[in-house]
């Protein structure tokens, strides 16, 4: 018992955080000691800087062939996975809300996930060099990527105008600078900056946990979530759940027509399937935020919420059996 709580820790704290949330929303709508806008800014800023830190840059240089894995897990996460969502809308457009489908649009054009992807990959017998690369050319390219048509998404919904220059502004201030402030330090100071990476490990989940409860309870203060009905709700968490189940086996599918050996299929298939809530909430929050009162952040990041623990569960279970899976033919050339 001791050892699934342990492991299922981030998905629980971050229940408890909504639920503390909507118990008592009137801290968390303050933003603790500074406004909410400032506290998240700050928290984004150090994830991305303690990212910058911890990614071991050798590996990078290492795992950008063979190219066409990259471009498979770039292909899934802002092509197919779209268009997969996009088919799956046209029915459940009829009972969401506008501000929950923009969420299912939001997920559907994230990045992958930087840490649980390459940690699945390798404990599950998958090539780490790849992994790295891939999660973080992915996560770069979401930086000018979500942005556009999230904006693009919302100006066609409700007639929203935001101007994305200041947008990818604040996104390279929030996300981009911090990153490369961590590697320059990290290369500078590998010492130093191991030690920190070792003694600030929890921080991120921390971050995460403390946006997320504060965009909940200024949802929950301003009466938005109140509107949401049990339908509704029932119907994401289904709908995700199914989307996760699809999109993976047909993740795992299509990753044999690149060809792959046994560690870049593994690779490719927690690369192109998982979704970053990490990078996805500093995101969703900065893009929301530049246009105020549009639509409810807290509604919006539920499809992610949902997704994210899911993601994790799945990864769990199929990791054990990955790494038991025999060697396939390796594919001549690394291009």
């Amino acid at each position: 018992m001791q050892k699934h709580l342990k492991k299922h820790a981030f998905t629980l704290w971050l229940l408890l955080g909504v639920g503390l949330a909507i118990l008592f929303p009137e801290p968390g709508a303050k933003g603790g000691l500074l406004h909410p806008e400032i506290t998240t800014k700050l928290g984004v800023s150090l994830i991305f800087l303690l990212q910058g830190l911890s990614l071991p840059t050798s590996e990078l240089t290492r795992g950008y062939k063979p190219k066409r894995l990259h471009a498979f897990v770039l292909s899934w996460n802002y092509l197919v996975f779209p268009l997969v969502i996009g088919l799956l809308l046209l029915p459940l457009s009829l009972i969401l809300p506008a501000e929950l489908r923009l969420g299912f649009w939001l997920l559907s054009i994230l990045p992958t996930t930087v840490s649980s992807a390459v940690v699945f990959s390798t404990v599950s017998g998958g090539n780490t060099s790849n992994a790295i690369f891939a999660t973080v050319f992915s996560n770069l390219v979401s930086v000018l990527l979500v942005p556009t048509v999230a904006v693009t998404y919302l100006a066609a919904e409700t007639e929203a105008n935001i101007s994305l220059i200041p947008l990818f502004s604040k996104l390279f201030t929030l996300i981009i600078l911090p990153l490369i402030i961590g590697q320059i330090a990290r290369k500078a100071l590998p010492a130093v900056a191991a030690s920190i990476c070792k003694k600030t490990k929890p921080w991120s989940n921390w971050i995460i946990i403390f946006i997320v409860h504060c965009a909940f309870a200024q949802s929950v203060h301003s009466g938005f979530l109140d509107q949401l009905s049990g339908r509704s709700i029932l119907s994401v968490v289904g709908s995700t759940v199914f989307i996760l189940l699809l999109c993976s086996q047909l993740v795992w599918w299509t990753a044999a027509w690149i060809h792959p050996t046994r560690e870049q299929r593994i690779t490719a298939f927690y690369c192109a399937s998982q979704k970053s809530l990490a990078t996805g909430l500093p995101l969703a929050t900065s893009i929301l935020a530049a246009a105020p009162g549009v639509v409810d952040t807290a509604a919006v990041l539920i499809p992610l919420m949902c997704y994210h623990p899911a993601q994790l569960v799945l990864a769990g279970f199929i990791s054990g059996k990955f790494a038991q899976l025999p060697e396939a033919p390796a594919h001549s050339g690394t291009k």
